[in-house]
């Protein structure tokens, strides 16, 4: 066997191996371990886990921001029935009707739905309660909005909450999964998959200037989709915040631990009015939950319209100026009692993206409170 010849041993293999096949395979080695080195290069992240860029925090939309709406134009509009016709839809329907038709007669809920938009109207269905007892929104509101939504040109009408008690329960003891349904709607029940972190304010809440919320899980999968959304509140007693009413209603918003915000109630409902900024708010004043709220669970804790003595609905684009309206106009409380409602203030009331008074006194004075009472 000459020098240019090499026999491999050992197994029985009895080929003999040229110099050339010696210098191909070699070469076809290095080559794939210089591939390797290169894959290596490649995919090494010198930073490790610290190179992982979270991603883009999500911030809600001003769902007011295409509205065009008059500064003279009336921030606060009540409409009021008879106590005979709180559970008729037809009577309902003309009250609501009326009450957002205050803030436009001419257009009504066409100044503030148009075709194609989605809506979601987030009504209270905290409770496995049924209607007469007032802890939740009256479906027969519900119903009405829907239907004005539709006839404005909506193209889908999303209902929405994330109920305290079992959110099925509740949707169906309620009477609005029905009511929504009927109408049409979508209906969505709160799940966690429905939740995604969004960005309210940047960085930590500061206690000393009463935040709560930096980044928290939010019921995103509605909001996400919707062009415009409305609130739909009752208006109730509460045992911590001392009434329960637009800014409170936004609660069912929050996916997570929310409970432990209960420790700084006044902090959460102010820092909740911030973070929504709505196209409209319609208040269900059919029954109002003078006592025990916000549970409630007696008939003798509600009475119909409050102090009012009679079925209202209340329109309004001023979620902050409409609270002080309701505590004091259906509750028969002094705003200056209830502590988020000040808050609020601060921390939005200079923002001139949105139509804010400290009270609704001061639209009073301006002529901007309208009533109406439906035959």
């Amino acid at each position: 066997m000459g020098d240019d010849q090499k026999k491999a041993g050992g197994g029985g293999d009895s080929r003999v191996w040229t110099r050339r096949d010696l210098i191909v395979r070699g070469g076809q080695t290095v080559v794939v371990a210089g591939a390797a080195a290169a894959v290596a290069r490649y995919l090494h992240d010198p930073r490790g886990d610290a190179g992982l860029q979270p991603p883009e925090p999500i911030q809600l939309k001003d769902y007011f921001s295409s509205v065009s709406f008059s500064p003279a134009a009336p921030r606060i509009s009540a409409a009021y029935g008879s106590e005979s016709g709180i559970d008729d839809v037809e009577q309902v329907t003309r009250m609501v009707k009326a009450a957002v038709g205050g803030l436009d007669r001419d257009l009504g809920m066409r100044k503030f739905i148009s075709r194609g938009d989605v809506v979601m109207l987030k009504p209270n269905v905290g409770f496995d309660r049924g209607p007469q007892l007032a802890a939740t929104t009256n479906p027969q509101v519900v119903r009405a909005v829907i239907r004005l939504c539709k006839e404005a040109g909506a193209r889908k009408v999303i209902v929405a909450d994330n109920p305290i008690e079992n959110p099925p329960a509740c949707f169906a003891k309620s009477g609005i999964q029905q009511a929504a349904e009927d109408e049409g709607a979508t209906v969505v029940i709160h799940g966690s998959a429905h939740d995604a972190p969004v960005q309210v304010r940047p960085g930590n809440p500061d206690a000393a200037r009463n935040e709560a919320l930096g980044t928290w899980p939010i019921f995103w999968t509605p909001l996400r989709e919707a062009t415009k959304v409305i609130g739909i509140p009752p208006i109730k007693d509460h045992n911590l915040c001392y009434a329960s009413m637009g800014m409170k209603n936004w609660y069912g918003l929050l996916g997570g631990r929310r409970n432990q915000f209960h420790q700084a109630i006044h902090n959460i409902v102010s820092d909740l009015g911030y973070m929504m900024r709505p196209t409209l708010i319609i208040v269900d004043g059919t029954r109002v939950m003078m006592y025990n709220g916000p549970t409630g669970g007696r008939l003798e804790d509600v009475r119909v319209g409050g102090v009012a003595g009679r079925p209202v609905i209340v329109a309004s684009v001023d979620q902050l100026a409409c609270d002080s309206w309701c505590v004091q106009n259906l509750l028969g409380r002094d705003p200056a009692a209830v502590s988020y409602l000040e808050m609020a203030y601060a921390k939005f009331g200079q923002d001139p993206r949105r139509l804010t008074a400290a009270s609704w006194q001061d639209y009073k004075t301006q002529g901007k409170v309208v009533e109406t009472t439906i035959q």
